[in-house]
């Protein structure tokens, strides 16, 4: 073995010990959806196709193998309203809420946007039907037809009435004609008529305004309205099936058709099988949800898309659902990650800071695995009331985790599983002032002595510590602010919360290492309207200099002070001004700031309602900026920012879901005796970032060949420096092994290590 394969070897085996969270590059996306509700679902015979409101995956029965994919993995959009399939092309139609469509197949999505782009409104795809490498698409302004094999728009088939434009609810076909069911009834034309596109080509032979659904079982067409399934007798309705049910849809495979039905006050339904050569009932089951779907594969399974569970099979008279491991929701009010595990608050209050009733909890990923905590299986949550979680803190010491419920007071959960609640009676919650019933529990943050902090809005003593010996103290604070939300620890150990919902700043808080004596307490509250900052205070942050950052409705103001100055209220909050091309103006002037996060660089990861930005650690540049346009961002509408310090992950929470992204910077070391690289060793052809981590913070880093000579050299981000893996000529550097020497600020601390580029 020569020298080069025996190093390749080498370094090979040393890759397989390193723990560089699996193999995540610089710049990746990765998608934390929920998968427990189906909207629609389509098969080929083996493979599933199915959607929920936020995400798509595919379920191979055969295999019993679950394939999950979203923006990051090249979907076009979020938010599917209907899945279709066609066999001639073997494609997936993938059709989405605001109109937008993608075609799937062999893992790869394309995107037709030309009925997004309409400029009428609305544009809802409704229903998909599929033929001989055609789709028909159901819209609300009439049938789009697609060429699959040419994937393009081939043309529009429009219906009026009263000189207005009519939707179209579902589309089907039977021998030689068209049937499309609209919401003034059903129109009929011959499929060989020369120009369909003419409305004159279409006969309305049915008027009803309440027909809902159709489907058309050996050549025979079936509709429904919400009561009743009739059949299409020349041309006229024969009525087959009345049910006391609500109908939500027809399905058909073979000769069976599907009555899909349920009962909206229990939230239960049933699918009904009719068997249309015998002309009989010949089976049924229930459901404990809504029936969007139902579909037969090859095997004679059958299987149901659930709005509220998600895709199930049909096992006996019981569902065994398949989804894929998800959260519980899509909302992310707070994200608590470490190295690669998290938690997700899927909480939620108003513009008004009134709770919503939000029943999703609490979510929990770690080794690849998702554990759900709510009222639906933690009993003390149902008799607390406990909904709308929206903070999260972790203890430094014995890892329980608090969770505040913005109804129901606190959840710990501890490392065992244990868990306990508190409301009524608690020294750590507070009633609402005027709401008898709630217990708003806001805020958690522990301290540097261990000790954990709790604010409850609208509670008469609107901030609560919890001892690490676990006694419990209530303040007053202001006395009459009532609107204590989110809390943080600043590293002089005082104590800073929010008060939003028009009470207009930041309170600060000082219990002078010695929560049970409140005599050497100290309080002040920083008024946001004196320093010119919008009243509505959405978010606050600490940077890695003790800097306050605060996020409202019309920007963000900084708070830089001593202790000494804050309590004699010599502290401002001051307006950062940026540089915008040759124009200045204040930090994110007009836009609504709804969290900042702070990296291992010091740098600020701002989100708003018009999606997130990178700015640099003084606030004066921009580095990067992300949209549901020109990223994997579900949605443009950030509500949580946060950073995993360990990997660099920065977990974006959006209301269409959450998201991660791999960022440059992570939280600097004090010493460098965990340095590692990825990719290591370096593929052949890769052309990405090149990672290594675990250095000391802003250490200077030097990679060299073998005889000493300089390739490249850079400054860590905090605790990571990167490498686009070209030399200073900008070509990839000769296979072989490279060397790397790290060194702290003061020379103090030094490293060297190895990576090899491989032919």
């Amino acid at each position: 073995m020569n020298r080069k394969n025996f190093f390749c070897l080498f370094f090979l085996s040393l890759l397989s010990l390193q723990s560089f969270s699996q193999g995540m590059p610089i710049g990746y996306w990765r998608s934390h959806l929920p998968y427990n509700n189906a909207v629609s679902a389509a098969t080929d015979g083996v493979t599933i196709f199915a959607g929920s409101s936020e995400s798509f995956f595919t379920y191979n029965a055969a295999e019993n193998e679950t394939t999950t994919y979203s923006k990051a993995e090249g979907m076009a959009d979020v938010g599917i309203s209907y899945i279709g399939y066609d066999a001639t092309t073997d494609y997936t139609i993938i059709a989405y809420t605001n109109g937008n469509i993608d075609l799937f197949k062999d893992e790869t999505f394309f995107n037709i946007p030309d009925v997004k782009r309409k400029t009428i409104s609305p544009k809802r795809i409704n229903h998909i039907y599929t033929e001989n490498g055609t789709a028909y698409l159901a819209t609300s302004f009439g049938v789009v037809v697609l060429n699959l094999v040419k994937k393009e728009t081939k043309e529009t088939y429009s219906f009026v009435s009263d000189n207005q434009t009519v939707e179209v609810r579902e589309f089907v076909a039977a021998a030689n004609f068209f049937y499309a069911i609209t919401s003034v009834g059903i129109y009929k034309a011959n499929k060989n008529h020369p120009n369909l596109q003419a409305f004159s080509a279409w006969e309305k032979i049915v008027s009803n305004s309440v027909l809902s659904s159709a489907a058309m079982v050996n050549d025979q067409v079936y509709v429904s309205d919400t009561d009743y399934v009739y059949k299409l007798i020349a041309d006229t309705l024969q009525t087959i099936y009345a049910t006391p049910y609500t109908i939500a849809n027809l399905e058909t495979n073979k000769s069976n058709l599907f009555i899909n039905e349920y009962r909206p006050a229990s939230y239960d339904g049933r699918v009904k099988v009719y068997n249309t050569q015998s002309q009989n009932f010949t089976d049924s089951f229930n459901v404990s949800g809504k029936i969007n779907n139902t579909i037969e594969l090859s095997d004679n399974s059958i299987w149901v898309a659930d709005v509220y569970n998600g895709l199930g099979k049909r096992v006996g008279n019981n569902l065994e659902y398949k989804n894929p491991g998800g959260p519980a929701s899509v909302g992310s009010f707070d994200i608590l990650p470490n190295n690669g595990e998290f938690w997700v608050a899927h909480g939620g209050y108003d513009e008004n800071w009134t709770y919503i009733y939000n029943p999703h909890g609490v979510s929990h990923f770690k080794d690849g695995k998702w554990k759900v905590y709510n009222r639906g299986n933690v009993p003390q949550l149902a008799a607390n009331d406990a909904t709308d979680f929206i903070a999260l803190a972790k203890d430094p010491v014995d890892g329980t985790l608090w969770a505040a419920s913005y109804r129901g007071g606190l959840m710990s959960i501890a490392t065992d599983g244990t868990i306990n609640t508190y409301k009524e009676n608690s020294p750590y919650t507070e009633v609402h002032f005027i709401d008898f019933t709630s217990y708003r529990s806001s805020g958690v943050a522990f301290d540097q002595q261990g000790n954990l902090w709790i604010t409850n809005f609208g509670g008469v003593r609107e901030l609560a510590v919890r001892t690490k010996d676990g006694n419990g103290y209530k303040f007053r604070g202001g006395g009459s602010s009532r609107s204590a939300a989110y809390v943080l620890v600043d590293d002089n150990n005082l104590k800073w919360y929010t008060l939003p919902a028009g009470v207009d700043g930041v309170a600060v808080y000082d219990d002078n290492f010695s929560p049970e004596n409140v005599g050497d307490d100290k309080y002040i509250k920083i008024s946001a309207s004196q320093y010119q900052l919008n009243s509505l205070i959405n978010c606050i942050a600490k940077d890695k200099n003790n800097t306050i950052w605060i996020g409202t409705n019309d920007g963000i103001g900084v708070i830089s002070c001593s202790p000494d100055q804050i309590f004699s209220g010599q502290c401002e909050i001051r307006k950062p001004i940026v540089q915008y091309d040759q124009f200045a103006g204040y930090l994110f002037q007009n836009e609504k700031v709804k969290s900042i996060a702070v990296d291992g660089a010091n740098r600020k990861w701002i989100g708003t309602t018009n999606g997130i930005w990178l700015i640099s650690s003084e606030g004066d540049k921009i580095i990067y900026r992300f949209t549901a346009e020109n990223s994997p961002l579900p949605s443009n509408n950030i509500q949580k920012i946060s950073i995993d310090a360990t990997t660099g992950d920065v977990y974006i929470g959006t209301n269409a879901g959450l998201v991660t992204y791999r960022s440059t910077a992570t939280e600097g070391e004090t010493s460098n005796q965990s340095v590692t690289t990825f990719p290591n060793p370096v593929p052949s052809g890769y052309s990405g970032t090149i990672a290594i981590r675990g250095v000391a913070e802003n250490a200077d880093v030097r990679i060299t060949d073998i005889s000493g000579q300089l390739i490249y050299r850079t400054k860590a981000f905090g605790g990571q420096a990167v490498w686009n893996g070209r030399d200073y000529t900008g070509r990839r550097p000769a296979s072989g092994v490279y060397l790397i020497f790290v060194t702290n600020k003061d020379g103090s601390q030094t490293h060297a290590g190895k990576m090899v580029f491989m032919e």
